[in-house]
């Protein structure tokens, strides 16, 4: 079988091409197919190190010579500076190194050999430098390799992590000389994706026509669902990404496409398949491909992982462990604890770790610690302290804290791993595929403290400290950045193992006895063979089904064949029963639901609620037509809003260990009120030990916020929560994140008042501005009390856009914006003129010729088109001319560059004569508005901010039967006549307060927040 491994990284043969766990998955694993007699070749970049290469090994370069293009297409938001089109030229070489029967071809050109020392990009290179695009011009090169060197029969290509193959599958999936493997090493979130239209282009250049882009990702949730709210509020974490639709999921295009999607444990699959027990559970099942996943389980494959073969083949006894403690400058009698990974705090649990280090170090002088957080690639570079604040606290602790940024070789990390008695590794976010140097530790004899995640259950210890197979100490897994509550835990844990070293010598002995025989199970014989078996059965056209235990596991009860519920009745009754699925009980039992009986309901919906499924009891409650059952659901989650727009919230549930309420992430909102604010104090998180550059320094992504966060409320010790907000919920739900004490971690929500209006449309001078231009306190919290109920707020102005972009950016205003009278669509939080309208000049001159012939000479004013927008007047517009507006007193340069619109003043005639007078005299070819006392303005025909205003409320959704609009003056009318709702201030000219709904009072009496109040007005909720 010829098996070609594909990898953006490939070092576990030397250190230099080495940056994680990825290179020894690759490297061993074919190494192991080699070692099966099978042909074996590996494509991987040379990352810039042959010259190195060259030194230790055979590096033979091959004929082959690629000149080609590898297209771009960059999204203009993220890469403003770079044009929208453009294309690499590149002159791809390949070198051959033949090591253990393996044929690994290294790739070399201007952009395969960037960034050497760290070989991957930096996520602060996106938008900024094209380096970025390293690993893109990877799989593009890398296919066109494999296409035409690597093409002369049947071969099996195996991908290792998603983002840096996603283009194989669909590009090799209507080739039947390839069948395609992907493997999915580390857990990134299901929801990243990449820009579509350099998809689109790519999968273009390789003549390929499908997947179906728009079946892969669904729309987004309906913007005031709880779902939506629970979206934004992921965008905070690591397991979820906020992207527009212009964007597609890279994990949807390679489940499309290939013929097998590995995984390096079965508990990674499990995880990773169904997201089960964590925040990002409900989103995940809403996505198309959750439901392709069930549709294809016999796709799914648990390859598996292993400790290489030289580890393992060394004994731990033979160290001298007193030598190298030496070595490392400990001093101290132990125990001794290991950690051994990438620098990534969040990741690896990093910040967590070091300050359980420096609780533990400030008040036990015997214990010592090895830390190793590598940076960069291995070889002799001299190290860099990517952590300040580490390298302080490990200059603190002379002789009882080793901190090495090095990657280091297996000698010296065999060496450490056999002189510590435990490791360490509080991983977060289930991001974890496997661990191997976890594993590495524990076939060293090392006890292990880790967190309690599904993806590393294999290692046992999870285990109670009783249980004769157990092999360590567990935390609570955790999903926040920067957690109090695990760094607490895992100082506890700490102590706990020193005591139990130190007291309790035989369950120590116990306990690295099983770690150490349960590390040196995993092999890569066994993972090699495990994947050998499903690439033969690939090539057959044989389907492994999963197994009725894993269908359970996964809660993929619905899709149990009719033998697995004759063989594993018990097994699927207790499942259902436990996770109040009804339906999947009934079909166990051989009945209809209708047959169930009352204590059977009542056992389900104890189920349901005890798990935190709600939805779930409320449907139970309603099939089982129990309104005793829906009783219970009531008083759990409670809301009140008070006069003063602060909310209090209460929340009970009696197995919720944590409850944090999604609320808006607002400058003039920080925070939560006295009781919420107190439990976030009570979290106890000192000052960050990541600063801002080094987060930008960092390899990993930071979230992107979804303006929303999560506010934590304080527990009673009773099983109730409660908090003060200094604002409404987020849209139209309140949405709770609770986690159990079981560590599983759900959503509950309960509607709010539905808000009376969804778009509330303003305009800005006279109306939303007062007199000296700004905005009072209490209008923007009203503004914040619409964003909170799920409103949008639509500025509708006649200021054209440049005329608006300080003041807007002033008043924090990142939405649309309606500008020049309804000529102009602008985006705010892009600074993007969306579309404009221009008068024609000819046009505006014979306006300007017939008012002149019957009231006499007038002011002239006109507003260039865009990008310039410049004001240009007349002298004698006097006291009118503001900040920044040309004077010239030769018309004739007025017309000398495209316009936008016309002014005129008149020192005379009032504006609603001279109004009145021009739409006369043009009988309907322009526009005229009054809008600005002493001045009316002219348009091109059609133009008014009713028309502008539609235009802007169609791209959200939205008519004026969803609107509320504020205004001043007669060019509102247009306005306040399309809204369903139009309310003129007093300080209105007589003209819009006659067809207005509604007076407010001035806008210097902040009128439009009286209103927005009582229409946006807070309520007490409940379920």
């Amino acid at each position: 079988m010829h098996i070609i491994t594909f990898s953006f990284e490939c070092g576990g043969f030397d250190n230099r091409l080495m940056r994680g766990g990825l290179s020894p998955l690759v490297w061993n694993l074919s190494r192991a197919y080699a070692a099966r007699g099978h042909r074996v070749s590996l494509v991987t970049p040379a990352h810039g190190h042959l010259p190195a290469l060259r030194e230790r090994f055979d590096v033979r370069e091959l004929d082959y010579r690629d000149e080609h293009t590898v297209p771009l297409v960059l999204d203009p938001k993220v890469w403003p500076d770079q044009p929208a089109g453009t294309g690499l030229s590149l002159d791809t070489r390949a070198h051959l190194l033949r090591l253990d029967g393996v044929d690994v071809y290294l790739l070399s050109d201007a952009f395969l050999d960037l960034l050497p020392d760290r070989l991957y990009p930096p996520p602060a290179f996106e938008g900024r430098d094209l380096a970025h695009a390293k690993p893109l011009v990877f799989q593009v090169g890398g296919l066109r390799f494999l296409q035409r060197h690597l093409g002369d029969g049947p071969a099996i290509v195996h991908g290792f992590e998603p983002y840096y193959h996603y283009l194989l599958p669909a590009v090799l999936a209507e080739d039947d000389r390839f069948r395609t493997v992907s493997t999915v090493a580390a857990n990134a979130p299901v929801t990243q994706k990449v820009y579509r239209p350099q998809v689109e282009r790519l999968l273009e250049l390789f003549g390929v026509r499908g997947p179906d882009l728009d079946a892969l990702d669904g729309p987004a949730p309906a913007e005031d669902s709880p779902m939506a709210t629970v979206a934004r509020a992921l965008a905070g974490t690591r397991m979820h990404v906020e992207y527009g639709p212009d964007h597609v999921g890279v994990f949807p295009l390679v489940v499309a496409g290939a013929d097998l999607v590995d995984f390096v444990s079965s508990g990674q699959r499990d995880h990773y398949v169904t997201w089960q027990d964590t925040p990002f559970e409900a989103l995940f099942r809403s996505l198309p491909v959750s439901r392709r996943l069930r549709e294809r389980p016999d796709r799914l494959l648990a390859g598996g992982c292993g400790i290489s073969d030289s580890w393992l083949a060394r004994d731990p006894g033979a160290v001298d462990r007193a030598a190298v403690r030496r070595s490392l400058g400990l001093t101290v009698p132990g125990p001794v604890f290991y950690h051994a990974a990438r620098y990534a705090v969040h990741h690896k649990g990093q910040l967590e770790l070091m300050r359980a280090v420096r609780e533990v170090l400030a008040d036990d002088p015997e214990v010592g610690f090895v830390i190793r957080c590598a940076t960069g690639g291995g070889g002799d570079a001299p190290a860099v302290a990517a952590n300040a604040a580490f390298q302080r606290l490990a200059d603190r602790y002379p002789g009882r804290l080793y901190l090495d940024w090095r990657l280091a070789d297996e000698d010296t990390l065999f060496a450490q791993a056999a002189c510590a008695d435990f490791c360490v590794f509080p991983s977060k976010f289930e991001l974890d595929g496997f661990l191997i140097a976890q594993a590495e530790a524990m076939a060293c004899g090392a006890v292990p403290i880790a967190t309690a995640q599904r993806v590393t259950s294999h290692f046992g210890h999870q285990r109670p400290l009783g249980d004769p197979a157990a092999t360590g100490f567990s935390v609570p897994g955790s999903f926040r950045d920067d957690d109090a509550g695990l760094a607490r835990a895992l100082a506890e844990r700490i102590r706990e193992a020193a005591t139990v070293f130190r007291t309790e010598p035989d369950t120590y002995a116990r306990l690295s006895r099983n770690a150490r025989r349960l590390a040196r199970s995993f092999t890569w014989a066994r993972s090699a063979d495990l994947r050998l078996t499903a690439y033969d059965r690939l090539w057959r056209g044989e389907r492994a089904q999963p197994t009725a235990g894993e269908l359970v596991e996964w809660g993929w009860l619905e899709a149990l064949p009719p033998a697995a519920l004759a063989g594993h009745r018990d097994l699927i009754v207790r499942a259902a029963t436990e996770r109040g699925d009804d339906l999947a009980l009934a079909r166990a039992l051989g009945c209809g639901t209708d047959e169930l009986e009352p204590d059977t309901w009542e056992r389900l919906f104890a189920s349901a609620h005890d798990r935190g499924d709600f939805v779930r009891c409320a449907e139970l409650a309603r099939r089982a037509g129990r309104p005793d059952l829906q009783a219970r659901l009531a008083n759990r989650f409670r809301v009140f809003g008070g006069p003063d727009g602060t909310w209090r919230v209460r929340y009970t549930h009696p197995r919720a260990d944590r409850v944090e309420l999604v609320a808006e992430a607002s400058p003039a909102a920080p925070g939560a009120g006295p009781d919420a604010a107190a439990a976030a104090a009570a979290e106890g998180t000192p000052g960050p030990l990541e600063s801002a550059t080094e987060t930008l320094a960092s390899d990993e992504p930071a979230p992107a916020p979804g303006g929303a966060v999560l506010r934590p409320l304080a527990a009673d010790g009773r099983g109730g929560f409660s908090g003060t907000l200094d604002g409404p919920p987020v849209a139209s739900h309140a949405v709770a994140m609770v986690t159990l004490r079981s560590g599983r971690v759900v959503w509950d929500a309960v509607p709010t008042r539905a808000p009376a209006f969804r778009l509330v449309a303003t305009d800005l001078d006279g109306t939303l501005l007062r007199s000296d231009l700004t905005v009072s306190a209490r209008t923007r919290r009203a503004l914040e009390r619409v964003a909170a109920a799920g409103a949008h707020h639509l500025v509708v102005t006649g200021r054209p856009a440049v005329a608006c972009r300080h003041l807007l950016g002033t008043l924090g205003y990142r939405g649309l914006a309606v500008c020049g009278q309804g000529a102009q669509l602008y985006d705010a939080g892009a600074d993007r003129l969306l579309s404009s309208q221009s008068l024609d000049r000819d046009l505006a001159r014979d306006v300007v010729a017939k008012v002149e012939a019957e009231l006499g000479p007038v002011e002239l004013g006109i507003v260039t088109s865009p990008p310039e927008s410049r004001f240009k007047v007349t002298p004698a517009f006097g006291e009118r001319v503001r900040h920044g507006w040309d004077v010239t007193a030769d018309r004739e340069l007025l017309w000398s560059a495209p316009i936008d619109k016309l002014i005129l003043h008149h020192p005379d005639v009032d504006e609603d004569r001279l109004a009145a007078v021009t739409r006369r005299l043009t009988g309907g070819e322009v526009t005229v508005v009054h809008s600005v006392k002493g001045m009316v303005e002219v348009l091109p025909a059609g133009t008014d901010k009713g028309t502008g205003v539609a235009r802007a409320a169609r791209l959200l959704g939205l008519t004026g039967a969803d609107t509320v609009a504020f205004g001043d003056m007669p060019n509102d009318i247009p306005l306040l006549s399309w809204a369903a709702h139009g309310v003129a201030v007093a300080n209105a000219h007589h003209d819009l307060r006659a067809m207005a709904d509604e007076i407010a009072p001035g806008n210097d009496e902040d009128g439009v927040a009286s209103v927005l109040e009582r229409l946006f007005a807070p309520v007490e909720v409940r379920p």
